[in-house]
């Protein structure tokens, strides 16, 4: 036991550098970004649907991105995985960063993701519990790309509220460090632990009130390298269960956002294909649900925080992160979180809906 706690202690040390040199740099980049984005008005303006009531820059796509690149460039060597989950992280980022300076269309974002997958699955990062035959092969690459965009907008929904996206990817990169240092996946645990000091550097100038958005570049790149790491993890290696179980009990809140936005956009007929999914925008997020029960902006951004550190305190708490019985159960009880959240938000839009009357 005495040396089980030497190894952990010991080995987050190690990546004690990368995580606070990307802090460091993405604080520094951030101001650099705020200036430019006000310098040619790349500014996200107030609008119906959205909350903020004064232009906000939104280059904080770039911000990310320069401090993550800089800080891993000098903790090198790499892995094969890592290259390609950056280059392809990069691509969409980069591609979000152009539609905030000029609008891009949702289909030609869609196949940039696409491609984007392709290259990580060039890698070897490929949903690696399906049968190893050929129909085994073809589904294995579908549900990974399903996987990796699905989580990839999930987050850019997210970004809906002053640090909400920035706090989530925060949270489930250091919960995803943990699980790897543990599993002693160390690779990673590197990879984890910068994005983890990207995002931490970034909500400095993003909790409210923020001074800079990530915009689409930030909020893609961030949902994208998450859903990688996701694949990274050597979790999949002990079965379907544990491979499908660990993500997406970390990663839960942007699951259960996900599945409820399409079930209701769905039932009450505001989206009939996945064009109109990908392009409908709307107050129907689990933030904006929080805040139609009367939660303030911040109430509403802690109590999804503390959903997700609920949900990872839950996967740390396993003796044995690979035992599929324990990780059922886990997933048995997250679901029963999200149902009884479900319930509350449904009593508090019945309440506000009898006040009306």
């Amino acid at each position: 036991m005495i040396a089980e706690y030497q190894y952990l202690w010991g080995t987050m040390a190690r990546f004690l550098w990368p995580f606070c040199a990307s802090v460091f740099a993405v604080i520094v980049f951030t101001p650099l970004m705020i200036f430019i984005a006000r310098r040619f008005n790349i500014l996200d303006y107030p609008n119906a649907r959205k909350i903020h009531t004064t232009p906000v820059p939104r280059l904080g796509g770039a911000a990310l991105l320069l401090g993550f690149w800089i800080v891993a460039l000098f903790n090198l060597p790499w892995t094969r995985e890592f290259l390609a989950m950056t280059a392809a992280g990069t691509i969409v980022g980069v591609m979000g960063i152009m539609d905030d300076v000029r609008t891009l269309s949702s289909r030609i974002r869609l196949v940039g993701q696409i491609v984007a997958c392709a290259i990580v699955m060039s890698s070897g990062l490929v949903v690696s519990f399906m049968p190893k035959i050929w129909w085994g092969q073809v589904f294995a690459v579908f549900f990974t790309i399903l996987w990796i965009v699905g989580i990839t907008n999930a987050l850019n929904f997210s970004d809906g509220l002053d640090g909400l996206a920035s706090g989530i990817s925060f949270i489930a990169s250091l919960f995803f460090f943990l699980v790897a240092i543990y599993l002693r996946q160390l690779p990673v645990a590197f990879a984890a632990a910068l994005l983890a000091g990207s995002c931490l550097g970034f909500l400095v100038w993003n909790f409210k009130p923020a001074k800079i958005y990530l915009g689409d570049g930030g909020s893609t790149f961030l949902g994208f390298m998450l859903a990688c790491l996701a694949l990274y993890g050597g979790w999949s290696e002990h079965g379907w269960v544990i491979a499908c179980g660990i993500p997406t009990i970390i990663l839960g809140v942007l699951v259960f956002d996900m599945i409820y936005i399409t079930i209701a956009r769905i039932k009450n007929g505001q989206v009939r294909t996945f064009q109109e999914w990908l392009d409908f925008t709307g107050k129907d997020h689990f933030h904006h649900r929080l805040m139609s029960m009367g939660l303030s902006e911040v109430m509403a951004v802690v109590f999804i925080y503390l959903v997700c550190l609920i949900l990872g305190l839950n996967v740390l708490v396993l003796e044995k992160l690979h035992n599929p019985l324990a990780v059922t159960v886990l997933l048995i009880q997250s679901v029963m979180i999200f149902l009884v959240i479900f319930f509350l938000m449904r009593a508090g839009h019945a309440l506000k809906d009898t006040k009306k009357k």
